[in-house]
């Protein structure tokens, strides 16, 4: 027959109510190697820990010292446990009704927010009514939102009716108001999706098209669902917690501090590079566009003069003008059917007339006039096409540092999401 033990009594013990080596340690305030030596018998609990084993595991200190229930303490026990476990299976049941309902509701929540959404399309595209389609948007997510309150409220548990659940009920409240936040982001992003209906466009009775609409509008809902997570990183989840809407471990608690700690190193270092790009578009915009510009130099006027007397006639015998850029833009030059004929003249220091010529202004954006020590009389042309390419250039690089902005934040949010995916499979493997 097997001896009965302390230790073989601990394990069925905890076997029994469900518990591993660590849980159990860590109510005692002891190691799990502690609990594991205690099963194998190569010791025994110290004598003060013992009340507390006993009530952990509902036993008397008797029945842990002898390592097996009395009789009749057993039969009662397993009555005990039987009613227990059927209390077990009706709190379960009456939580998952009250999960699927709240579900349930939370998909109204969001049938509003989309309805709304397609009442702004409609309006947006067949009536060309920008402002009354982001007012249409902005009313269905307010009741979304509102619905959504009402909805959760509902849904909470309160913990005074079952306190012997207390642990379940809170985890099932934060559920409850995590469900919540995440609707109250979709209307912020749906919101800020129809923003532009307002921001981007002039006047009451006009529109936008689909296509400006789909960019523009998922550009604002990132920024808004960015702006949004910060905050509730930051500053919201805390005063949640204070106000016991959602509850945390100390072990969470504990994780939670870590992640918003990566998560002000990767917005710092994010930012630090946004504010350097941002100076380099400072920078860029102050650039003198001319000083970038091509320029054709004339040592002789004369040269200068058959320059811009053939422009010109080319210009008007072609009967419109224009200037081509690298072929992704175009800017039209229209010949004047009255004229668009200039004359001017180059005058010397000793207010010699050196030059008489005619022109169209529209084909340069810049004459510049030096004269050496012996009286020649050189000219530098920046031509329209010429300044209209510099300023493309200029353009097109001030865009690639926007994208380059917008990509490190994108960077940022998949390193930080990156770094909490791996923390998260390390504590659960």
């Amino acid at each position: 027959m097997e001896k009965k033990t302390i230790g073989k009594f601990i394990a069925a013990l905890r076997k029994a109510n469900g518990m591993t080596q660590r849980e159990l340690s860590e109510r005692l305030f002891v190691s799990d190697k502690t609990v594991s030596r205690w099963e194998c018998d190569e010791c025994t609990p110290e004598i003060s820990l013992l009340p507390s084993i006993a009530e952990i595991f509902s036993v008397t200190v008797d029945e842990l010292v002898r390592g097996e229930r009395n009789r009749a303490g057993a039969e009662d026990a397993e009555a005990e446990e039987r009613q227990r476990g059927k209390r077990d299976k009706q709190f379960k049941r009456m939580l998952d009704k009250n999960n699927k309902k709240y579900k349930n509701l939370t998909l109204i929540s969001v049938g509003i927010t989309l309805f709304g959404l397609l009442a702004a399309m409609v309006s947006n595209l067949a009536f060309s009514k920008g402002l009354i389609a982001f007012c249409l948007s902005a009313a269905f997510c307010a009741a979304s939102e509102i619905c959504q309150i009402c909805f959760s409220i509902n849904a909470r548990i309160p913990e005074k009716e079952e306190e012997f659940y207390a642990n379940e009920i809170r985890s099932a409240n934060t559920g409850v108001t995590r469900t919540a936040v995440r609707i109250t982001f979709l209307n912020l992003a749906a919101l800020a999706f129809s923003l532009p209906l307002v921001t981007l466009i002039n006047g009451v009775n006009y529109g936008m098209s689909f296509s400006s609409w789909l960019l523009y509008g998922a550009l604002y809902a990132v920024i808004a669902l960015a702006i949004a997570y910060l905050l509730y990183e930051f500053f919201a989840r805390k005063i949640l917690c204070e106000r016991k809407l959602i509850f945390l471990s100390d072990e969470q608690k504990d994780r939670e501090e870590k992640n918003k700690k990566l998560l002000k190193r990767v917005l710092a270092i994010a930012v630090l590079v946004a504010l350097l790009l941002g100076v380099g578009i400072v920078v860029l915009n102050s650039l003198d566009k001319s000083a970038l510009a091509e320029q054709q130099t004339f040592d002789d006027c004369a040269d200068f003069k058959a320059f811009v007397e053939s422009d010109f006639d080319r210009w008007a015998a072609e009967g419109e003008g224009y200037i081509d850029g690298d072929g992704s833009w175009t800017v039209q030059i229209p010949v004047d059917p009255d004229g668009g004929k200039e004359y001017d003249r180059i005058v010397n220091s000793k207010g010699e007339v050196v030059c008489e010529y005619y022109y169209c202004s529209s084909l340069y954006h810049e004459f510049r006039f030096s004269e050496s020590e012996e009286g020649e009389i050189s000219v530098a042309v920046i031509t329209q096409k010429a300044y209209l390419q510099a300023v493309h250039t200029v353009g097109q690089i001030e865009s690639a540092l926007y994208l380059l902005m917008a990509a490190d934040f994108v960077l940022a949010a998949l390193v930080y999401g990156i770094r909490i995916n791996r923390r998260k499979q390390k504590q659960n493997p």
